[in-house]
């Protein structure tokens, strides 16, 4: 029968400790045999507070004001009393309650009582001893008492019994989870089992055999119950005690086990930092005493202070065995300190002691106690030290060394560290052994009195221990020689140490710091004292209270000190003053030692006098902030017949107070005497570094003022002008000194203005008239009078104000100069160094290094256009010149403070700026309204030139063209193509080269004569740079690399030519070119190549036609990769034609011959060799000059097929080709099969220079009925891709030209027999798709075609001048106008297409400056007028442009093609689009693949766009299974639980349809690892990618580092008519972009079904808006929400929103009615935080949702505080009608790494899985997945089933099936049989 608590009312209340469900069974320590008999808490309130605080009491005010009192277990008996608390504390309530009788009646009424408990009611000892006596045997009956469980003791069944309310002083947990263990916990925290429980215990001790352990702290038995508790136990000869409290072995540190204490082994006790209080220590007490056997005890440092303290005085008092005490650190008191002190000196064993003192003070009790101590250790038998520290290691005193008379210093030399009270009782004990051999007593710091007061000294001295100092003194008065004692200002034993003094006779020097400051008493002076001795009357009796009283009556002083000094006969020296000892003792009256001793009297005053020989004596003074000075000159007067020099110092650091100090000297220096007094008639000298100007303006011109310094002139100029020239005549001062304190030298005079240069006039004149004046000391120079005599105003100006004029350093100017990266080669340029201060820079114009080098190419560095951008004409000192030179310049070489002197106006003036000094320093004045870095500082500079004069960019480049070639520089390679050079530059290069003595080539054209003349070939390829030779292989050595390759240190070439593939020729470029390649120049040259070459520039091209023209020597010409356009290339094939009839090869081609063929009447046909390269120039010349007639390809099966090179081709050389198809396309019908061309493949892809009417005419001429019969083996592909002049006209030709294929595909000599492929489409595909659908198929169902896939990979390369390789294959995949609208009608052609997927690959690169280091220009161009910038800041922001914005805007116009394309495809045609980053490790592999667009199985394997993601994804996966079997061994990936494919979502990510993700084998880190550079895009926030949700039907961006500023046109759009899956993962929208889509798309009415935004840093916030929009997206079925930041809050909105829970208003609160459920299928949250109450939630959701069939709640640590929301989940899973897949994998905290380690989540624990196994339905889950915490519903069983089990979850909403799910064990609703969907 459990305890009812009964309230004033009598009712009952419900059990605040019932177990909660599900508990944990434990170990019941107080209560084992489950008796329950313990008391309740009758609180206000209930135990409602009390449970749920555990340990929190209410404040006694929360109590009943009434009688409490409960009784009984049954209502038929009376068995337990219950009087707690009936003490009512507080004011006007004192002793009400029940009385000690009425508790005594109360208690004996009840016979059969078995629980009492009296706590509360202040009840002493006495009581209790009564009470057990009045019960006589009945207390045995009694089972719990005050709390303790007497039954338990009684029976022996407890071995431990712990009654504090804490473990430790840390506190605990009750140890049983029941109702009275929590109830006691309670009650304990409140009342203590106090003395009478205590002393009940101790009766039941008396008789216990079981108990070890022993624990009753804090619970206020006093010292009669903890007494009781001791002798009961010592009395049971059973006891098996061993701990008590905190006395037991804690951690490591040893405690005490009484059981030896019985057996006598117990010797040594450390106990220190336990805690012990009182009633510890009494307990204690008595088993020490009981057994006398501790011969080291250590209490230190507890809590023991009052009965404790008298406990163990009474056992030192009676120990015959203890040897060693330490109890320092003990918060006793005064008492205490006495009588552990008077117990220790009364023990007769004890060797060492450590006991508390207490504090020093310097009152009477504690100064008796101390020396009584003292004392009592003197006459100690056998303590040998002591010590009283509170530090954990106690310094003892060793005390035999004073006993035997070894010391002969006081204090010992290691006594720094002992606290005073040590010292202290220590001086007493020396005093009380009398040591006769010690001599020197020092009390105090020390310090140097002559040298400066000892204030400090003073300040740290000790008054506490004056007492027993002069103690000492006293009793050691016979053998004292040397006494130094530094006296306070807070001692009043002052007069009683001056009398003990007088005791040491035989003193020898005596020390007394801070006197000055000691007070004396003059009432306790003896009469003996009285007399003046021989200082004057004057000075103290008519003037005392004027000149010695500042701080104590100085008389006095004085007196006692004389006093002293006469009753010391023998002393020789006081206070370092030299006394003369007996034998000078009538000497002691001089004046000079009167003089001395009375300045020892003064507060603050240092004195020692110096006898300088011949000189004048001098007395060094220092004087600090407390002196007085009108004193100190007073006794100054005493020498008035011995004139001294005062060195006068005054210490204070304050420069006001010594001014002030130094002022007081004005009424003594000018003679301001007073009758009776003598006149101050010594000279002064200062030494401070600081003047007084009080003190200059009030002397007179007879003051004997020496010697002074100060500082600043400034502040002391008009006193001083006041001193020297303001009287008489001027201060009779010797020695002036300046000394500047912070600035010793500067570049500039100091500026004297107004009236203070004819001060300084007069202050010189003043030096030169007196005739004490020596010299004047400044900056460390001295002048003499006459030097000063000798010195300029400005000299003089100089040396007053002592900062010396420091000498400026050479002004350097700096030449305009440019930085460009240059590499030694290839291989450099390849493998950059790391370090960036490797990096070879070449400036311009050159360096000394730099014309050190022997080949340099600044090849395609662009140098006229950077140095216009780059080079600012503001940044150089001669450039500049227009925006500082003008009136006033003329100062600029002026030093400042001489602008208004005769020379300053002898400066270069803008007349004649040439005659400026440059060894001289350079000063600046720019204009106010100009700002350096700006355009305008360019435009104003611009705007002063002369009209023909050239700008600041053309003389840089002149002159950076003459440093390279200047006379003495060592370059022999020089190329400069490609720098914008015009045909005055070439001049400039023509008349540098000639006097150039070492040039050999100039871009890559020999300059020297011989060399020219003996040239045969002309070869001008590209950039020249030669390709490393790849090592041969050897035996030792098979990969060559056994010796490093050194570059070359003389070579230099630019960042930019290694990555121009092609090399712009420029009008300069083109006249050197004319000019150098002459006939006169190259007469024997017969062959010329031209390769790689871009020439935009007709007059460049003209140059080099004229010059090749005039070459009559030439056979053979290359033109190969020639850059030009239409206009161009006709005007060089006209220069070829010209030259035909003398070349013999043209690209191979032999057309002299053809020409000569042609020419004669013979009907021969001359085969063509197959090594011709076929471009615009062979086409052309064939076509132009009529040569096909005469040519013929080699037969069928000798040569090879016709190389075309279509990226260069321009209209000529595409018309060229039409004329050539149609030549043979006309000779097929007359049979001349051996003479067909061999053409299959016509790729212009990639070419930027054909027109749509070029395409038109070849579209046309294929069209050509015997096109096909003219061509051997047919024409298989025709592309014209990436052509980005191609506008739509082409587009309809070439969809004409394939509907024309169509029709004639089998029509005899037609193309349309072999052509398969036009631009990238394979036309036999979809042709076969199409005659399957018109068959209507095997099934009678339509047929679908193959997918098209159209890929574009961007590249930083595109952002250059010239493109690269990469640059070429880029352009190749880009889409024209052309392209979008053909592949648009090939959908409109083909609508059995399924899709079209647009994927757009990003380099990481794209955005970045370049990967060799090199230094972009910063700041603004200054061609930008609108750019502003400040002065604040020299680096101003760089300005858009460059490669960045070429960038930009090369993905923008990818974009923009992608939307105009979309627009152009049909409307229900399925379009997607994915923008991803590289893939790292397989950009290469991207780049290549062929341009086929359709996802065929026959396509062709080297040109499939498919082929190429098949290598990437291959490669992936080898790497992947490489860090597999890393990492544990396997390669084998782990086999996929479910497939989540609703919605066809796994089909709208290209890392799964093009990468193979497939979260296997390949995961998402093994495609784009996390970290990785070379995986981290950030999209620049111009660039728009909003519009391809208007247009597409899928959008697919990830890794893009998209934020809402991408997005912020997406609510512009109004409609979104295709758009059914966005896939936005792997960003970082946040909440504001979540809020930015799912807003737009809900504006514009969107029929989106699967939206994902996975890692994208959603919130709380961007989950509630998703949820607020899922209802106006009727069509949304699948969410992807993984890897973000959604917690509770969060996940509780989905999960209603789905669920069709609408949201309270936020006004008025009221809860809406439900909306009903979402149609929603598919839900993945993994990696969030919903925790248990978002699951909670969602297992709502599955009970009651009709369609969800996928939930994903994987590591969103559900289970980190209880299991019971994960077990819900599961029940509910197994209870949806619906649900297929459940995913709740790494929910569970696992065992933590080590401390500090994070919380690593996991599988569920084992006894969850063996409960989940237990309750699920048998055969629908698999075991193995369960363990995972993945629940895949296989199949649904029968509801009949009586197998069938299952928990149901609980429900927060009341429905129909509420009280079916009220039960956790229980039949489960039919699960119909449910799967997911495989992709």
């Amino acid at each position: 029968t459990d305890a009812v608590i009964m309230d004033s009312h009598g009712e009952d209340e419900p059990d605040p400790f019932a177990p909660p469900p599900r508990r944990s069974k434990r170990v019941e320590q107080l209560d084992p045999h489950g008796s329950g008999m313990m008391s309740t808490s009758s609180f206000r309130g209930g135990g409602d507070s009390m449970a749920g605080s555990r340990g929190h009491v209410p404040p006694v005010g929360d109590m009943l004001n009434g009688l409490n009192m409960s009784f009984g277990f049954t209502p038929m008996q009376f068995e337990k009393i219950d009087l707690r608390g009936n003490h009512k504390p507080g004011p006007g309530r004192g002793g009400q309650g029940l009385s000690e009788h009425a508790i005594e009646s109360l208690v004996l009424s009840v016979e059969n009582i078995t629980h009492l408990d009296l706590r509360g009611n202040r009840l002493n000892s006495a009581f209790g001893w009564k009470l057990v006596k009045a019960m006589k045997k009945r207390y045995l009956n009694l089972e719990f008492c005050n709390g303790v469980p007497l039954r338990a003791l009684r029976m022996n069944s407890i071995n431990r019994l712990n009654l504090s309310p804490y473990w430790s002083h840390h506190g605990f947990a009750w140890g049983a989870d029941t109702r009275e263990a929590a109830e006691e916990f309670a009650n304990r925290s409140m009342y203590g089992i106090e003395v009478v429980g205590a002393i009940f215990l101790a009766h039941f001790l008396r008789l216990n055999s079981s108990l070890t352990e022993l624990n009753f702290r804090l619970n206020d038995v006093e010292k009669d119950g903890a007494k009781a508790l001791a002798q009961s136990l010592l009395g049971n000869p059973q006891c098996m005690l061993r701990t008590v409290n905190t006395m037991g072995a804690i951690k490591q540190k040893p405690g005490i086990d009484f059981a030896y204490f019985k057996t006598g082994q117990l010797t040594v006790i450390d106990i220190s930092k336990r805690m012990i209080d009182d009633d510890d220590f009494v307990f204690l007490e008595e088993w020490l005493r009981r057994f006398d056997c501790v011969t080291d005890l250590n209490i230190s440092h507890n809590l023991m202070w009052r009965d404790g303290i008298r406990k163990l005085t009474r056992y030192l008092k009676e120990t015959k065995t203890l040897l060693k005490l330490n109890c320092i650190g003990l918060p006793v008191t005064f008492e205490g300190s006495s009588l552990l002190a008077r117990s220790v000196v009364e023990n007769q064993t004890l060797k060492q002691v450590a006991l508390p003192l207490g504090p020093c003070h310097d009152d009477v009790e504690r100064q008796q106690m101390l020396q009584q101590f003292g004392v009592g250790l003197a006459r100690h038998p056998t303590i040998a030290s002591f010590a009283s520290t509170r530090t954990p290691a106690p310094e003892y005193v060793q005390l035999d060394e004073v006993r035997e008379h070894r010391v002969r210093d006081y204090p010992p030399v290691r006594s720094g560290g002992w606290p005073k009270v040590q010292l202290a009782a220590y001086t007493w004990f020396v005093a009380a052994c009398k040591p006769d051999n010690l001599e020197k007593l020092v009390s105090g710091p020390g310090g140097k009195p002559k040298v400066d007061f000892p204030k400090d000294a003073a300040k740290l001295a000790s008054p506490e221990l004056m007492p027993s100092t002069i103690g000492l003194i006293q009793q050691l008065s016979r053998s004292l020689q040397e006494v130094s004692i530094a006296m306070s200002r807070n001692s009043d034993r002052g007069m009683d140490l001056m009398k003990a003094l007088t005791m040491c006779s035989g003193m020898k020097s005596l020390r007394l710091l801070g006197y000055a400051i000691a007070p004396l008493n003059p009432a306790h002076l003896p009469n003996e004292w009285a007399g003046m001795g021989s200082a004057p009357r004057w000075l103290f009796e008519d003037r005392q209270q004027k000149k010695l009283s500042t701080s104590a009556d100085r008389r006095t002083h004085w007196q006692a000190l004389h006093g002293l000094l006469a009753a010391l006969p023998h002393l020789d020296m006081f206070n370092d003053l030299v006394l003369g000892g007996a034998s000078t003792r009538d000497q002691r009256d001089q004046p000079e030692l009167t003089c001395l001793l009375l300045m020892q009297c003064l507060e603050g005053v240092a004195t020692e006098l110096v006898d300088a020989g011949q000189g004048e004596p001098v007395l060094k003074a220092n004087l600090q902030e407390e002196a007085d000075v009108d004193a100190f000159c007073d006794v100054l007067r005493l020498l008035s017949r011995t004139p001294l020099l005062v060195d006068l110092n005054f210490s204070d650091k304050r420069m006001e107070v010594v001014k002030a100090q130094q002022a007081r000297l004005v009424p003594h220096l000018s003679g301001h005497t007073t009758e009776g007094i003598p006149r101050f008639n010594h000279a002064v000298k200062l030494r401070n570094k600081v003047v007084s100007e009080a003190l200059l303006q009030g002397l007179d011109c007879h003051a004997p003022l020496r010697e002074f310094g100060y500082e600043n002139i400034s502040a002391v100029l008009p006193s001083l002008f006041a001193a020297m020239c303001g009287r008489e005549q001027p201060l009779p001062v010797e020695r002036i000194r300046v000394d500047p304190k912070w600035v010793h030298a500067r570049f500039s005079r100091k500026r004297f203005r107004k009236r203070q240069p004819g001060w300084l006039d007069g202050i010189q004149a003043a030096m030169l008239r007196s005739e004490r004046f020596v010299e004047l000391v400044s900056a460390g120079n001295s002048y003499m009078k006459e030097d000063i005599q000798d010195m300029s105003p400005v000299q003089f100006a100089d040396a007053l104000t002592g900062v010396g004029l420091e000498e400026r350093e050479e002004a350097e100017k700096y030449q305009p100069s440019m930085p460009y990266l240059c590499f030694p080669s290839r291989r450099a340029y390849n493998n950059p160094p790391i370090d960036p201060n490797e990096l070879q820079f070449v400036a311009l114009p050159t360096d000394e290094d730099a014309q050190k080098l022997r080949v340099i190419s600044f090849c395609m560095l662009g140098l006229r256009s950077r140095l216009a951008a780059e080079a600012r004409p503001d940044e150089w000192p001669d450039s500049s010149k227009p925006l500082w030179l003008g009136p006033g310049s003329h100062l600029r070489f002026a030093i400042p403070g001489d602008e208004h002197s005769a020379d300053a106006g002898k400066a270069a003036t803008p007349e004649d700026p040439d005659e400026e000094d440059g060894s001289r320093p350079v000063r600046y004045h720019w204009r106010e309204d100009l700002k350096l870095g700006t355009s305008f500082a360019c435009a104003a500079i611009s705007d002063a030139l002369q009209r023909n004069e050239p700008t600041f960019a053309d003389n840089l480049l002149h002159e950076s063209l003459k440093s390279l070639l200047v006379e003495d520089s060592e370059i022999k390679e020089l190329d400069l193509r490609g720098n914008g050079f015009t045909r005055d530059d070439a001049n400039l290069l023509i008349d540098l080269a000639q006097n150039h003595q070492n040039l050999v080539r100039l871009n890559m054209i020999p300059v020297l004569e011989d060399e020219a003349a003996q040239c045969h070939a002309l070869d001008i390829v590209g950039t020249g740079i030669k390709e490393p030779e790849k090592p041969e292989k050897d035996e030792g050595d098979p990969y060559g690399d056994d010796e490093d390759e050194e570059d070359p240190t003389d070579e230099a070439y630019v960042r930019e030519a290694f990555q121009a593939d092609f090399v712009r020729m420029d009008e300069g470029d083109g006249f050197l070119f004319l000019s150098y390649v002459t006939p006169a120049t190259f007469p024997q040259l017969r062959r010329v190549t031209l390769k790689k070459l871009d020439i935009p520039q007709e007059s460049t091209l003209a140059h080099m036609t004229d010059a090749l023209l005039s070459l009559h020597t030439i056979d053979e010409l290359m033109l190969s990769d020639l850059r030009l356009s239409s206009r161009g290339s006709s005007l060089l094939l006209q220069a070829v034609a010209e030259m035909a009839p003398r070349l013999t090869s043209l690209n191979g081609l032999p057309l002299s011959k053809l020409v000569q063929l042609r020419d004669t009447s013979e009907s021969n046909v001359f085969e063509l060799p197959g090594n011709v390269e076929w471009n615009d120039f062979p086409l052309g010349a064939m076509s132009r000059l009529g040569l096909w007639s005469v040519a013929a390809f080699e037969p069928s099966g000798k040569g090879g097929e016709l190389q075309l090179q279509g990226h260069s081709l321009t209209d000529v050389g595409l018309r060229g080709l039409c004329v050539m198809l149609r030549h043979f396309a006309a000779q097929a019908p007359a049979g001349r099969g051996t003479g067909l061309l061999h053409l299959s493949r016509i790729d212009l892809s990639g070419n930027l220079q054909i027109t749509d009417a070029t395409v038109a005419d070849l579209c046309h001429t294929l069209k050509t009925p015997s096109m096909g019969n003219g061509l051997r083996g047919g024409l298989r592909e025709l592309s014209v891709r990436g052509c980005m002049r191609l506008k739509t006209r082409s587009a309809y030709e070439l969809l004409n030209f394939m509907q024309h294929v169509r029709e004639n595909a089998r029509e005899a000599g037609a193309i349309g027999t072999t052509l398969q492929i036009v631009n990238g489409v394979d036309l036999e595909a979809l042709q076969a798709s199409g005659n399957r659908n018109a068959g209507g198929g095997t099934g009678g169902g339509r047929v679908s075609g193959p997918p098209m896939l159209l890929r574009s990979m961007l590249n930083a390369a595109t952002s250059q001048s010239t493109p690269s390789a990469a640059t070429k294959r880029a352009q190749l995949l880009s889409m024209s106008e052309c392209d979008a609208q053909f592949f648009a009608g090939v959908l409109h052609q083909f609508q059995n297409i399924p899709y079209c997927h647009l994927h757009i690959i990003v380099p990481p690169d794209l955005f970045e400056s370049g990967r060799n280091g090199a230094l972009d220009p910063w700041g603004r161009p200054n061609n930008d007028p609108g750019a502003l910038s400040s002065n604040d800041s020299p680096f101003p922001p760089p300005v858009a442009g460059g490669q960045s914005a070429a960038a930009k805007a090369c993905l923008q116009s990818h974009i923009d093609s992608a939307r105009r394309f979309f627009e152009a495809c049909p409307i229900l045609a399925e379009l997607r689009v994915s923008i991803v980053p590289a893939v790292p490790g397989c950009e290469d592999i991207l780049r290549e693949g062929g341009q086929e667009v359709l996802i065929t199985p026959t396509g062709s394997p080297g040109h499939s766009a498919m082929q190429s993601f098949n290598q990437a994804k291959q490669l992936l996966q080898e790497k992947a299974a490489k860090k597999r079997k890393a990492a544990g061994g396997q390669t084998q990936a782990p086999k996929a639980l479910y497939v989540n494919n609703i919605n066809r979502q796994r089909l709208h990510c290209c890392f799964r349809t093009l990468y193979g993700k497939d979260d296997a084998e390949l995961t998402h880190e093994g495609i784009m690892p996390p970290g990785q550079r070379a995986s981290a895009i950030s999209l620049p926030s111009e660039v728009d990618v909003s519009q391809l949700f208007a247009v597409a039907s899928s959008v697919d961006l990830q890794h893009l580092d998209l934020s809402p500023s991408h997005l912020i046109k997406l609510p512009q759009l109004t409609e979104m008519p295709v758009l059914t899956h966005v896939n936005l993962n792997h960003n970082h929208l946040g909440d504001v972009g979540v809020e930015l889509l799912f807003r737009a798309l809900v504006d514009a009415g969107s029929s989106i079904e699967h939206a994902s935004v996975a890692s994208n840093d959603i919130g709380d916030e961007g989950a509630a808006i998703i949820a607020a929009s899922l209802g106006s997206l009727p069509r949304l079925t699948s969410l992807e929400l993984c890897d973000n930041f959604i917690q509770e809050r969060g996940s509780i909105a989905l999960a209603d929103s789905i669920g069709g829970v609408a949201p309270a208003d936020e006004e008025d609160m009221e809860e809406v009615a439900p909306v009903g459920p979402l149609p929603v299928l598919s839900v993945d949250l993994r990696g969030n935080r919903s925790r248990e109450l978002g699951a909670r939630h969602w297992a709502e959701v599955i009970c009651n949702h009709p369609d969800l069939k996928f939930l994903c709640l994987a590591q969103n640590e559900m289970g980190m505080l209880t299991k019971e929301n994960f077990l819900d989940l599961v029940c509910a899973a197994v209870a949806s009608a619906s649900l297929s897949v459940l995913d709740l994998q790494d929910n569970f905290p696992q065992p933590s790494a080590g401390k500090g380690a994070d919380v690593e989540m996991g599988p569920p624990p084992a006894d969850v899985i063996e409960e989940l196994l237990a309750e699920l339905p048998t055969g629908e889950f698999d075991p193995a997945e369960v363990k995972r915490a993945v629940f895949i519903r296989r199949h649904r069983g029968s509801a009949s089933s009586a197998e069938k089990k299952g928990r149901q979850p609980q429900q927060g909403s009341s429905s129909a099936g509420t009280k079916q799910h009220q039960h956790r064990n229980g039949h489960s609703p039919v699960i119909h049989q449910q799967s997911m969907p495989a992709s």
